[in-house]
């Protein structure tokens, strides 16, 4: 079953606000006002892709992608439960190390961990009591997105593994919603470009008319639509391949329309002032997590060479 458009429309009304307020604390609980769960029961695939997409086009900084990591999870392994929380994997860390304790290194939005947290060691998921870890603010590219690092070291005895099963759903559905939201970046960019292109005026005509920015921005427009078209089809089929391959064109696609839109502001894009610099900002900070897409087109190249078979996605 879709949702159909008339609630599609009321639903963007209500997240767009909600994203807007930006208020961590209470964003589950007000999504639970919404009805979220009975959304979800009625078009997953559809509500979490628009939810994210609003979130970049937004910048909103309330943790929307740890919660559905867990519902996730949850769905997938019967030992996580209500009272976890999930860390994203750190840039900057190394995995488990062997002997009587486990370094533990990762990144949150959430403001406050649960009593237990999901962490990566690699790609396979462990938990571990979070009364073991410190959390402490992450600065750095973006600080608008709130990001914390919690980090310490475990007892080994008290870290149990999720299933496989577990971590690849996991990581599937955190490159399909990380791509919707860059896809959701990406329109947001080029649509703002486009408005400002039409407004600003060089030798008494808008900047638009010369063929130079309309071939940018064209282009642009092309690589974020083909790449909202595979986030589509990433979040409908569910599956890990097609999460891989629409997380990698999201991240290029994100990435080449800031660098296109960059030179149709011209100087006003190198400014503070500007909102421009926050969409670059969080395109980098979000294209890193669960694979940059550089990184992830050597995976799928790899992947193909050693199967020697191009799987089918959707139409596509």
């Amino acid at each position: 079953m879709k949702l159909d458009q008339d609630t599609l429309d009321m639903l963007r009304i209500s997240l767009r606000a909600l994203m807007r307020e930006g208020h961590n604390e209470s964003f589950v609980g007000r999504l639970e006002e919404l009805g979220w769960e009975e959304v979800l029961k009625v078009d997953a695939a559809t509500a979490l892709r628009v939810l994210f997409e609003i979130k970049g086009e937004t910048l909103s900084s309330v943790d929307a992608l740890g919660p559905e990591l867990v519902r996730v999870a949850c769905l997938t392994d019967p030992s996580v439960g209500p009272n976890h929380s999930i860390l994203l994997p750190s840039p900057l860390s190394n995995p488990g190390t062997p002997g009587d304790t486990v370094k533990v290194e990762g990144v949150t939005s959430a403001t406050n961990l649960g009593s237990q947290v999901i962490f990566f060691t690699g790609e396979q998921l462990s938990t571990c009591a979070s009364s073991h870890l410190t959390i402490s603010p992450l600065q750095g590219t973006d600080d608008s997105a709130n990001r914390r690092l919690v980090y310490g070291e475990v007892p080994i005895a008290s870290v149990a593994r999720l299933s496989a099963e577990a971590s690849t759903a996991v990581v599937a559905a955190g490159r399909r919603i990380i791509a919707s939201e860059l896809v959701g970046i990406g329109r947001h960019v080029v649509a703002s470009a486009v408005e400002y292109t039409a407004q600003r005026v060089q030798y008494g005509k808008p900047i638009g008319v010369f063929q130079a920015l309309q071939h940018r921005l064209a282009s642009a427009h092309c690589l974020v639509v083909g790449a909202g078209n595979l986030a589509t089809e990433a979040a409908e089929q569910g599956d890990e391949w097609t999460a891989l391959v629409a997380k990698c064109l999201a991240g290029r696609a994100a990435e080449n329309a800031c660098t296109q839109v960059q030179q149709c502001y011209g100087a006003i894009g190198f400014t503070w002032e500007h909102e421009f610099h926050r969409y670059l900002r969080r395109v980098y900070i979000l294209d890193r997590e669960f694979g940059d897409w550089r990184t992830l087109e050597h995976e799928i190249g790899d992947r193909l060479q050693a199967t020697r078979v191009v799987p089918r996605i959707g139409a596509l």
